[in-house]
Parts: structure tokens; C-alpha cells; sequence
């Protein structure tokens, strides 16, 4: 039994490493706009993590500015467009509950997506975690060795 949860001690850590890596991305609001004001409302929950905001806006026109933001009662974050393109940014949260809004001046058409992407954890965070592994599980084997000897 005992070698039996040795075997799976450092496969069940990198495992679990792995799953931190796995993103919680979501759409937030997308679609075909004219006219100006707001787009889309609601809410949404975030998981305490590290997350980008991201927009993309095309238009058929002169247009813009485009916003989206997402708050609670603790904390609040906003991205926006110009005119036309992409803009992202990053931010932390405590997570939680979130009202979002997106919106802007379509004029006359716009095709937009807002959404909210986890950033995975760098890869070299699951290589120090490995190895962090495998040297307590070394150690552990010397010390029962040394102490039945």
C-alpha cells in the first residue's frame, strides 16, 4: 500500500499542477450593433485568479469609442476602443460576482465581442512544482533508508 501511494504521490501533484493551468475563458457579449448606447448588461462570477479584458469592435463607419467594464462592490475594471480594433488588459481579483456593461457608438453598424479570459499559470510553474516533487520524494526514500541502516 505504501509503495502504492509513493507511486502516485508525484503523478497526482503534476496532475493537479496541470489543472491550474487550464483556462476559464467566456464570452461576455458579441454581436451586430447600430446606433449608440448600451450594447449588453449582466452579471457574472470570476474565480479569484489573474484575468485579461478583452474587446474587439469592427465598424461599417465612422464610430466609437467602444467600453467594456466589469465591477462589484470591491473592485472594477474597464477596457475600450477608440474606433475599431482589439484592446485587452490584465488585472487580479479576489473574484466574486461581477456586473458587466458593454457599450459605445455604433453609428451606422458595428460587430463586437467583449470577454474575460483566465491567464494560465506559466508552464515554468508547473516545472518548479515538478521538480519541487521529486526532490521531497527523493529525500523521504534517503531518510527511511538512512534510518533502517
Amino acid at each position: 500500500m505504501k509503495l502504492i501511494a509513493k507511486t502516485l504521490a508525484v503523478p497526482a501533484l503534476v496532475g493537479l499542477l496541470g489543472l491550474s493551468t487550464a483556462s476559464q475563458a467566456m464570452v461576455v457579449s458579441e454581436g451586430f450593433e447600430m446606433g449608440g448606447g448600451i450594447f449588453d448588461s449582466g452579471s457574472l462570477s470570476l474565480a479569484a485568479g489573474d484575468y485579461s479584458l478583452d474587446l474587439s469592435a469592427f465598424t461599417f463607419g465612422p464610430a466609437g469609442p467602444f467600453i467594456f467594464g466589469i465591477t462589484n462592490s470591491a473592485e472594477s475594471f474597464q477596457v475600450s476602443v477608440a474606433e475599431f480594433g482589439s484592446a485587452s488588459t490584465f488585472f487580479s481579483t479576489v473574484g466574486g460576482m461581477f456586473s458587466f456593461l458593454v457599450g459605445g457608438n455604433a453609428g451606422t453598424g458595428a460587430i463586437y465581442e467583449a470577454s474575460v479570459n483566465a491567464v494560465p499559470l506559466p508552464p515554468s510553474i508547473l516545472m518548479l512544482g515538478t521538480a519541487a516533487a521529486a526532490m521531497f520524494s527523493i529525500g523521504r526514500r534517503k531518510i527511511k533508508e538512512s534510518a533502517s541502516s
